[in-house]
């Protein structure tokens, strides 16, 4: 399931991802996405994916790389929150979808990646 966060800031699009997501929360996701961005040009993207677990099946991790592909050229930065190092990587190989900076936080430096996402 996924939840908006980080409400209180109009130049960020907050996400928080928890547990395994589905096509209907990718669904909900790219809504919330179409709708920021169009009251924000460029905003800053923050991705929390500390509690995280993964795709429900893989269709649903295509549609996840469908969605970035709509959205690469929509956001100034993409900061990525999350425990397992591995999402470092992730992101290295993600930032090939976007022409957006990104960049992994670890799940205790949350504050860190909303300040570095605001900073276009």
């Amino acid at each position: 399931m996924f939840t908006e966060s980080l409400k209180e800031y109009p130049d960020i699009v907050g996400i928080a991802c928890e547990g395994s997501l589905t096509d209907d929360d990718l669904y909900g996701i790219h809504i919330l996405l179409q709708e920021s961005l169009a009251s924000a040009h460029q905003p800053g993207l923050v991705v929390d994916l500390s509690r995280f677990t993964g795709y429900s099946d893989p269709e649903t991790f295509s549609e996840y790389v469908r969605i970035d592909i709509i959205h690469w050229n929509d956001f100034s930065r993409i900061a990525i929150v999350g425990d397992q190092k591995w999402m470092e990587l992730g992101v290295a190989v993600a930032s090939f979808l976007t022409r957006a900076e990104m960049r992994w936080f670890d799940a205790g430096e949350a504050e860190q990646a909303v300040d570095w996402a605001r900073r276009a």
